[in-house]
């Protein structure tokens, strides 16, 4: 028998026992329990509520009780008007009209429903015995009761509820050791709520027989699993020895040994042949293997000229920038060697502040590197002026940023140094320029640049006034610029990076 049969035959009778299994229990479970709930819990708690309403109506509007119900008028005090007896012991209730919460009966026989409304100037006193209520209460193999505001059974067909206490909310419940379903239909203008509770017994009585019918569709089921598994045994038996051929053959290939695949025979004749497949296909691997072999040594050659090449030209690259950071320092001849002291400061700052990140540490190098290159664009009597520049001269040099972010912008991956170049004249408090940022709005990696580049432009000599010593540059720092043009913790780190700057280098910066 082939494979493709026997996958058939099981898939046919599977199919036909679980159609089985889920038609009978989805056909009889679902519908039957809904109607159970309907049966017991809408059906009578509407019953039992229309029929207390009709009472009271009736009883409410005449002066004679009749049907055996008990009228009393009462005091505010709870004194029986025509007799004087105090009820005032037996009537609990918490808001009127409402309904007492002592099933006891006053006025009747055994246990009572007594209702409470205001007639001014007295009290009505409407007593129902329990009798009224049996051909209402005479459900089966479930609980309907009448209960109070607070919860408290005052009438019901399971006289062992009476007096109990339950929660009148609807959905499954627990009452004693009975967990169930509860319908709950409030009594207005009463405080009082006519429940339903079937037990899960209930249901389980009830749908007995489709439950039988699912344990007779699950052992079907189950005849038809046990099929399956004796076939599933066989198959894998044959498949794990197929696999366990294929597995030492391809063990043997990997160590490039002589391979020699021969096919187990087994019962599947699918099995069978896909062992046929891949002897052909092991054969045509071992034909193949040497070429791979070749490729794959040509590859790894073509790798190497390719490394080797990435190499020079990121070595000229970095010549070129180098270049154009020099052309601006020639421009601007006051700044010369400016640029190279910026990215050594620099990046010791940023290892110090905990930046590993390599796009982090590149940006700022370049960035350091290159953060005047929009001087470039700057007229060079204002880059050289003697004297202090106009307002109008100053405007015209604060653009050297925005012309640096525009020629480093068109560089593809520079988006970080550009940022640097852009905004490496902004200040902590936002009074810096192009863009007005502050606090954490400015990068760390151009906070760190913008730092240096002041500490560096002071201790350096300006055709408008001479170069400051370390102290006095730190002391002009610490004055008038830390919180104001510079986070003060970037600055004292920028202090431990100094002193030990100051020790290697053992003469003045």
């Amino acid at each position: 028998m082939s494979l493709s049969e026997m996958v058939k035959r099981f898939k046919r009778y599977g199919l036909i026992l679980m159609i089985i299994l889920v038609a009978t229990f989805m056909i009889g479970l679902f519908p039957l329990a809904q109607r159970i709930s309907v049966y017991y819990s809408t059906t009578y708690v509407k019953q039992l509520k229309n029929f207390v309403n009709e009472l009271i109506q009736r009883v409410s509007g005449q002066s004679q009780p009749a049907l055996g119900i008990v009228v009393k008028r009462l005091t505010k005090n709870f004194i029986d008007v025509s007799t004087g007896v105090d009820l005032s012991g037996l009537l609990v209730y918490e808001d009127l009209p409402g309904l007492s919460r002592n099933p006891k009966g006053l006025f009747t026989y055994g246990s009572s429903a007594k209702f409470l409304l205001v007639d001014e100037p007295h009290i009505l006193l409407i007593e129902i015995p329990s009798s009224l209520f049996e051909r209402i209460l005479s459900a089966e193999m479930a609980y309907v009761f009448l209960a109070s505001s607070d919860g408290t059974i005052v009438v019901s067909n399971n006289m062992n509820l009476l007096g109990s206490k339950i929660y009148p909310k609807k959905g499954f419940s627990k009452i004693g050791s009975s967990v169930g379903y509860m319908q709950v239909e409030p009594i207005e203008p009463f405080k009082a709520f006519v429940c339903s509770f079937i037990p899960l017994n209930t249901y389980l009585v009830v749908l007995l027989p489709y439950f039988l019918v699912f344990i007779a569709a699950l052992c079907g089921a189950a005849i038809w699993l046990t099929l399956a598994y004796s076939f599933e045994n066989r198959f894998m038996t044959a498949m794990n020895l197929a696999l366990e051929n294929v597995n030492q053959s391809l063990s043997k290939l990997d160590k490039t040994e002589e391979v020699v695949y021969v096919p187990i025979e087994t019962e599947i004749t699918e099995l069978n042949q896909l062992q046929n497949g891949i002897q052909r296909l092991i054969e045509a691997q071992k034909a193949s293997w040497h070429e791979l072999h070749a490729m794959m040594n040509n590859l790894q050659d073509t790798v190497n000229e390719l490394e080797e090449t990435q190499k020079v030209l990121q070595e000229r690259n970095t010549q070129i920038i180098a270049t154009l950071a020099e052309a601006i320092e020639i421009k601007d001849a006051n700044t010369f060697g400016h640029s190279d002291h910026v990215v050594t400061l620099a990046l010791d700052l940023a290892k110090e502040l905990g930046l590993t990140d390599p796009a982090d540490l590149e940006a700022i190098r370049f960035g350091a590197l290159l953060h005047d290159i929009g001087k470039i664009g700057i007229p060079e009597h204002i880059l050289n002026k003697p004297g202090r520049l106009t307002q109008d001269e100053y405007e015209i040099m604060k653009m050297h940023p925005i012309y640096g972010e525009k020629i480093v912008r068109k560089i593809s991956g520079w988006d970080l140094v550009a940022d640097i170049i852009r905004h490496h004249h902004e200040n902590f408090d936002g009074s810096g320029y192009p863009d007005g940022l502050k606090g954490t709005q400015i990068s760390l990696r151009t906070q760190i640049v913008g730092l240096v580049d002041v500490f560096s432009a002071l201790i350096e000599d300006r055709p408008y006034r001479r170069a400051l010593s370390v102290e006095e540059a730190l002391r002009l720092m610490e004055n008038e610029m830390v919180g104001t043009k510079f986070d003060p913790k970037l600055y004292e780190a920028f202090l431990r990076v100094l002193q030990r700057y100051i020790r290697r280098s053992s003469t003045r910066v």
